[in-house]
Formats: C-alpha cells, sequence, structure tokens
C-alpha cells in the first residue's frame, strides 16, 4: 500500500508521546511561520473536537476508538489537508496518521495501512518531527500534571507507543526528525525551524 506525499504545498507533522513538548512547540512555530496552516489531530475540525472530547473523557472499546481518530482523520483530510495542500501552504499539525497507527490496538500492520490509506485518500507528510522522552524525564513531567485517559494507562505503555510512532513512521517512510525532547525550548525550536526551512526553501 504506497503512501505518497503532496506535489504541493508542505505538509508537516509533529509527533510524540503526551507530555512531550509537542504543544508548547506548535506555539513557537506559529510565531516563526505566521502564514502557516497549524491543526491537530484529532480536533483540526468541528468533528475533531467532539471526537477528542469523547476519546479523552470516555471509556472507550479499543476498535471504537480506532475508528473515531480514523473519521476524524478522514474529515481532516477533506477539510484542512487537502484545500490547504492545493493552495500551496506549509501545513504544521499536532499529531497525524502515524499517532492512529500507533496507538491502536488488535490490528495487523496491513489492516492500518489499507484504513489509513483509504481516510488520507493515500496522503502522508512530507516531514515527520519525533520527539523522544527516556523513562526518567518522562516519569517526572507525568509527575506535573492532571492524567488524562491515555497517560493513566502508565509509564510502560507511553514508552511503547514513543517505540511504535517511530516504527510506523519509518513503515510509512516518512522523512523523520528525532527530537530529544529533553533540550531546552529555545534549541528546539530553531532545530525544527531549521529542518522545515530546508524542506520548504
Amino acid at each position: 500500500m504506497d503512501f505518497q506525499t503532496s506535489n504541493s504545498g508542505f505538509y508537516v507533522t509533529l509527533e510524540g508521546i503526551d507530555t512531550s513538548g509537542k504543544s508548547t512547540q506548535i506555539k513557537n512555530l506559529a510565531n516563526y511561520y505566521p502564514h502557516a496552516i497549524f491543526s491537530r489531530e484529532p480536533g483540526g475540525t468541528p468533528l475533531g473536537e467532539k471526537v477528542r472530547d469523547i476519546v479523552l473523557n470516555d471509556k472507550l472499546d479499543s476498535m471504537s476508538e480506532f475508528f473515531l481518530f480514523l473519521s476524524d482523520r478522514a474529515q481532516h483530510y477533506s477539510e484542512v489537508l487537502e484545500p490547504n495542500l492545493e493552495a500551496h501552504k506549509l501545513i504544521i499539525t499536532d499529531r497525524s496518521l502515524i499517532s492512529n497507527m500507533a496507538y491502536a490496538k488488535n490490528l495487523s500492520d496491513a489492516q492500518l495501512l489499507d484504513c489509513n490509506h483509504i481516510a488520507m485518500r493515500g496522503l502522508k507528510p512530507h516531514l515527520c518531527i519525533l520527539f523522544y522522552l527516556d523513562e526518567e524525564n518522562l516519569k517526572a513531567r507525568l509527575g506535573d500534571k492532571a492524567h488524562d485517559s491515555i497517560e493513566k494507562r502508565g509509564v510502560a505503555y507511553m514508552l511503547e507507543i514513543q517505540k511504535r510512532l517511530e516504527f510506523y513512521a519509518n513503515l510509512l517512510e516518512v522523512r523523520t526528525i528525532k527530537i530529544d525532547a529533553t533540550l531546552p525550548i529555545p534549541m528546539i525550536t530553531k532545530n525544527i525551524t531549521s529542518h522545515i526551512d530546508m524542506l520548504i526553501s
């Protein structure tokens, strides 16, 4: 199942487990790229906001969770990705189909690829910025905030998701830049912008 990057515009995704600092970097990138389109999955559309609220606060069957994310992904493609890529814009998203595959349970890689290929019409990001946290720093960060339903599943679970994020980014053959999430925030921002600047130049 072949996924392709768009021939127009640029699609960049920030991936990483919760507490890795994606949201902070999205804010910094919004200042650096004022004309870019910023979105998140789930949550980048009215449907996505509803999906996000359900997933974070309700107890769901794993398959129900997967298909909720998938429905959001299909809507996000239609409302955000397709029109803005056709308009030759830079799109930067907090999560993507890579997360959908990493968090999914009880599905084969072939099934995950097939389902996401349909939802995304075969589209994949040009660039994945993957945030990495070691176990010690993850535990410290989790101790500093209230836990949502995903974080409550435990440190071992989140570290496994981190491995799966990298695995599926590689499986999709998305150009991936691995970022040490414990570095100073300005240094991380500079690192990310240097790679995006190279992409769009």
